[in-house]
């Protein structure tokens, strides 16, 4: 198994370290699906965009812990806040025939991971975990 954590303050233009981050992550274990690594940047970018704007109102002295993990050829991202808890029947995509600028972080993540879980923790704050099959 294949482990890299970061934590960072809940500020947007720390989002790049951690694309940048992921990517070496999977290179350097062996995954070289550009075009997927890059879809899987986008994923992750969207996802902490949404920690920093929905759940810390852009109050950028919130911490965000994100894990890389690769697990018999499985990838697992981890992204936990201590924001507010997620109501988890309110976290969806718009309507796609929608014209809005915003609003498709959901459907790229559900797009681009094979699953999108929410973990039950007991204590503050939230847990996401995104799933991928990297293949053979």
């Amino acid at each position: 198994m294949e482990t890299l954590e970061i934590k960072i303050l809940s500020k947007t233009k720390y989002i790049k370290i951690l694309r940048e981050a992921m990517k070496y992550f999977l290179r350097l274990n062996d995954y070289n699906d550009e075009e997927q690594i890059f879809f899987m940047e986008l994923a992750l970018n969207e996802a902490v965009a949404n920690v920093i704007e929905h759940t810390y109102k852009f109050n950028e002295e919130n911490e965000i812990f994100v894990k890389f993990e690769i697990k018999n050829n499985i990838f697992y991202l981890s992204i936990r806040d201590y924001g507010e808890k997620v109501d988890k029947n309110q976290v969806k995509s718009r309507d796609l025939d929608e014209i809005k600028d915003h609003g498709l972080g959901v459907h790229i993540i559900t797009q681009v991971f094979d699953d999108m879980m929410w973990k039950d923790i007991n204590e503050e704050g939230n847990l996401l975990i995104l799933k991928k099959d990297l293949g053979d």
